[in-house]
């Protein structure tokens, strides 16, 4: 009984314990990337820790052995806290996530603003050029109509002297 006591202690110390966060920053050109591993122990295995414990520590008690209650209330109080920290990372890590996902959207919705903008600023510089360039056309096709009306009546005087 000893034994699984100390082994259930000890498994529960190992998953308390076993939580750990890893952060790589790559940076390319301006871009930054970060890629985060987190290897966080299934809560549910932890309660089931926590579950066990108590039911052997019920054992215990019903067996009337102090030095098994008192390994297996050690046992328990560890399958407990490990059981708690892991469920507080896992609602940090979570809190993370939706933290850095709500800043990604903003991110990409500033970005997105400021293309559009920028488009139509290009597509005002394109209108702006084309009708300029409609315009110096109607201008030459008026100075072209002058110029051949000139030469038609300078043609037609030549004619008349003639």
């Amino acid at each position: 009984m000893k034994k699984v006591i100390l082994s259930m202690a000890f498994v529960a110390m190992m998953f308390a314990t076993s939580c750990k966060e890893e952060k790589t920053v790559t940076t390319d050109g301006e871009t930054v990337v970060v890629e985060e591993n987190v290897s966080v122990v299934d809560v549910a295995d932890l309660e089931a820790a926590y579950n066990d414990a108590v039911i052997k520590l019920e054992e215990a008690k019903k067996s009337g052995d102090a030095e098994a209650q008192k390994l297996a209330q050690e046992a328990v109080d560890n399958a407990k806290s490990a059981w708690e920290a892991a469920k507080l990372k896992a609602e940090e890590i979570s809190t993370d996530v939706k933290e850095e996902a709500k800043e990604t959207t903003e991110e990409i919705k500033a970005a997105t603003k400021e293309t559009k903008q920028a488009v139509k600023e290009t597509a005002k510089e394109v209108e702006n050029k084309v009708n300029e360039k409609v315009r110096e056309t109607k201008e030459g096709a008026v100075k072209a109509k002058e110029e051949g009306k000139k030469e038609y009546n300078k043609a037609v005087e030549k004619l008349k002297v003639n």
